[in-house]
């Protein structure tokens, strides 16, 4: 249970207030099987539900306040937990950082490569957005000079941009938007097009919170730099 309610306090910002999901949603959007979503929500909002019920945001929100209140004690323990855990990544990201100094002045761009996306790969999870928005950053940076494939490279731009994104804010949509004009180039000058049809996926993703958070200017003109024959 514990699980469920960080993943739903996580999907509530992204829930437009005025609709409603069904049982089958939120459990796909909780990665939570749909017999815990029924159990879960019927505790929380204190009634019998079913496989039919259709959940609206005030319910949601209403039964996140009180499977919170009731897991109060397993949450700060979890809490705790968690905050233990990211301090010990930072520590080994400013460890591997330094030893990553030494490989940049060597211009050993493939093994600054593997460094960074190995630590990524196995501390996503417990370092902060920043850092990990500008750890995949460098990634990608740093793949271009190795000469990494696109698809390995969308691979990092994604990660960065979907985090971006999910910080449900006007400064996560304008770092997402920053991410794509600083790589925008590379991706589009790639010769099988994979490049460009992946910004183009990218851009998509970040239209609606773009005009969500009045950043609608800045996504038009990344668009006409990015595609100017079709403007």
């Amino acid at each position: 249970m514990i699980d469920f309610v960080y993943k739903l306090k996580d999907i509530l910002p992204q829930w437009p207030t005025d609709s409603t999901l069904s049982v089958e949603d939120i459990s796909s959007a909780t990665e939570t099987s749909v017999p815990h979503v029924i159990q879960y929500f019927s505790d929380g909002l204190k009634k019998s539900l079913d496989v039919t019920d259709k959940i609206s945001h005030d319910e949601a929100k209403t039964a996140l306040v009180q499977l919170t209140r009731e897991l109060r004690s397993e949450l700060e323990a979890r809490s705790r937990e968690l905050a233990q855990k990211q301090a010990q990544t930072l520590e080994a990201y400013e460890r591997m950082m330094l030893r990553m100094r030494r490989e940049l002045q060597g211009r050993n761009w493939p093994k600054a490569f593997r460094t960074l996306s190995y630590f990524a790969g196995e501390n996503r999870e417990n370092l902060p957005d920043d850092y990990l928005i500008s750890l995949c950053s460098d990634i990608v940076r740093i793949g271009i000079k190795a000469g990494e494939n696109i698809q390995e490279l969308g691979r990092w731009l994604e990660m960065a941009v979907a985090v971006g994104l999910h910080q449900n804010s006007k400064e996560g949509v304008e770092e997402a938007l920053d991410l794509i004009d600083a790589y925008s180039e590379d991706f589009l000058q790639e010769d099988t097009g994979k490049g460009a049809l992946l910004l183009g996926n990218l851009l998509s993703a970040i239209e609606e919170r773009a005009a969500r958070f009045g950043l609608w200017e800045e996504y038009g003109s990344l668009i006409n730099q990015l595609y100017p024959e079709h403007h």
